[in-house]
């Protein structure tokens, strides 16, 4: 039996992302919905794999009301093994600062690791911050 953190090099690389996959995200996928009166769908934050590489795709808000979500999802992200963690934003309507604040955070624990979390498709809220605090901002990294 492997050790906690430590793969199994007896797996193949591939199969062994598809059981991290099956098993990390099907406890990890998440759903954040505000019940009360006044919410809307765009107020819910998804988060699930990504098919094609190493990382995971957020829609909807990143707020107040999904921060426990979108932290417990850059938690998995952050484990994903590879040296490049791929985090699509293109479906995220929002990022309020202390979301940019998480994504900082989930960077500099990869970058810690020796990879790296690269961005796509980032929102405008996130490009906005960034151009406000680009010293405090300078480890994101997004695709070009």
């Amino acid at each position: 039996m492997p050790s906690p953190g430590r793969p199994d090099r007896s797996v193949p690389h591939d199969d062994a992302q598809a059981l991290f996959d099956a098993v990390v995200w099907a406890d990890a996928v998440a759903r954040c919905t505000p019940t009360g009166a006044g919410t809307d769908a765009s107020a819910t934050l998804t988060a699930q794999p990504l098919r094609d590489r190493p990382g995971a795709r957020l829609s909807g808000s990143c707020d107040l009301d999904t921060r426990p979500i979108l932290c417990a999802a850059l938690g998995v992200v952050t484990r994903i093994p590879g040296p490049v963690v791929h985090l699509d934003l293109s479906a995220v309507a929002f990022l309020d600062t202390a979301s940019v604040a998480a994504l900082l955070q989930a960077a500099t624990t990869v970058t810690g690791q020796g990879r790296r979390l690269l961005l796509h498709h980032p929102p405008y809220s996130l490009r906005k911050i960034v151009a406000m605090f680009p010293d405090e901002c300078a480890a994101l990294e997004v695709a070009a």
